[in-house]
């Protein structure tokens, strides 16, 4: 049976949740699904007298010959739909194992990064349902738990973006056909069916199963009404961290581990995942064992301290207190201009003012940063040194400039010419 394109009708069903933001950008790599995404919004805003403002970001990731060449074939045609498109440049060395993975966390975070500077507060991806059955295949080969099997969801959020995905019950033969019919040049991606990935594999595999009969579209049902349960376990946990979560514009957190533990486990390593997620901002979500492993231990090991996913977990004053860790290859480095905006170590969106001062370093207070600041005693009392370690700061070559204002009280002391404030993405509010 011939796939039919998707239809002018059916648009404002797909791209609605838009409607809740100014700006929007569309992840668009060149193969025939995300153009189609690309097309059909651009169809979509233009049959509308408002909306958001529409851009396209495009990553080269210059990790085959051609990559270049992709990234200019969807210039010419985001120009054609009329809307703005930019390419980021991966800039990597040599990679190999985990090659998908590192590109991939690549990819989010050149377009996070991005984004934040353009004040763009949702991205939009072209994940389909045929991804979805893919998805949940290759999850339930690893013996994930209700989460992973839930497969993709169609809104996530991911260092203050929200990720939007409206094509999930869309087949990808219904995609290609969209683009068919436009006329639009499109490229295959050999990595999509390469065997040496698992995904590939999974892809040669559903043709199989196709002819016993299980078939894409009931794959992706099923992951779709285990979302369903999903979403009342992941309010549960939200509730739960209102109630009992204190958060910090610093960037750290602190627990009740009563509560915690009083919870049922499936919440509990909600709650846990949420928590290690943001505070130590990390891109892959954490795998179910490892997060079983920590509650374990946390409640095997009250007095001790615990590592996961880029945090620290350590028992303070009565609580348990999730702070970001600094390991021997530091936290990133990032130049900041008057007037400019981005986002540092998944975290915090830090932004200077336009009529600032020469251009900063910002990278982490550190252990010597902090030794600064406590002897200009610049530090208020209730910070911890854990948490302090892991600022955003604003330097000059090895000279401690100061820090941003953070927006604390009692209030971090910073040095007023940096003109430079930080917010921390992980407020209570972002928690569901």
């Amino acid at each position: 049976m011939t796939a039919r394109p998707v239809s002018h009708d059916e648009l404002e069903g797909l791209f609605a949740p838009l409607l809740r933001f100014p700006r929007v950008a569309l992840a668009v790599s060149g193969g025939p699904d995300s153009l189609a995404l690309m097309h059909l919004a651009a169809r979509w805003r233009a049959a509308r007298d408002d909306g958001p403002a529409l851009a396209v970001l495009t990553v080269d990731h210059g990790l085959r010959a051609g990559s270049a060449a992709e990234a200019l074939l969807v210039a010419r045609a985001a120009e054609a739909a009329g809307l703005p498109h930019t390419t980021l440049k991966w800039k990597h060395g040599a990679v190999d194992k985990g090659l998908q993975m590192r590109a991939r966390e690549a990819r989010y975070d050149l377009m996070a990064t991005h984004c934040h500077a353009h004040e763009t507060l949702a991205l939009v991806t072209a994940h389909h349902l045929d991804d979805q059955a893919e998805t949940f295949l290759m999850r339930l080969m690893r013996g994930s738990g209700l989460d992973g099997l839930a497969a993709i969801p169609e809104e996530g959020d991911w260092a203050g973006l929200t990720l939007l995905r409206p094509l999930l019950d869309v087949p990808k033969a219904r995609l290609v056909a969209t683009v068919e019919q436009a006329g639009i040049a499109s490229v295959t991606d050999p990595g999509n069916t390469d065997l040496r990935f698992e995904r590939g594999r999974v892809r040669k595999a559903m043709d199989t199963l196709c002819d016993l009969g299980l078939h894409p579209e009931a794959v992706a049902l099923s992951a779709k009404r285990l979302r369903r349960a999903r979403v009342a376990l992941d309010s549960a946990a939200a509730a739960f961290l209102d109630r009992h979560v204190d958060t910090s514009a610093a960037g750290y957190a602190s627990i009740d581990p009563e509560a915690l533990h009083d919870l049922p486990e499936e919440v509990a390593l909600r709650v846990l995942s949420r928590l290690v997620s943001t505070i130590g901002g990390g891109a892959e979500p954490l795998r179910l064992a490892k997060l079983e492993a920590l509650l374990a231990a946390l409640k095997a090991s009250p007095a001790k301290a615990h590592t996961l996913g880029r945090c620290r977990l350590a028992p303070r004053a009565g609580r348990l207190f999730v702070f970001r860790e600094v390991r021997k290859e530091g936290l990133p480095e990032l130049k900041l201009r008057p007037g400019q905006r981005a986002l540092w170590d998944n975290r915090f969106a830090i932004e200077r003012e336009p009529g600032a001062g020469p251009a900063i370093t910002v990278r982490a207070l550190g252990e010597a940063g902090l030794r600064a600041l406590k002897d200009r005693e610049a530090l208020p009392a209730s910070l911890p040194p854990l948490a302090a370690r892991a600022l955003p700061a604003c330097w000059r070559g090895k000279t401690l400039l100061g820090l941003p204002d953070f927006g604390l009280r009692p209030s971090l002391r910073h040095e007023r010419s940096l003109d430079c404030r930080a917010r921390f993405l992980g407020r209570a509010a972002d928690w569901l």
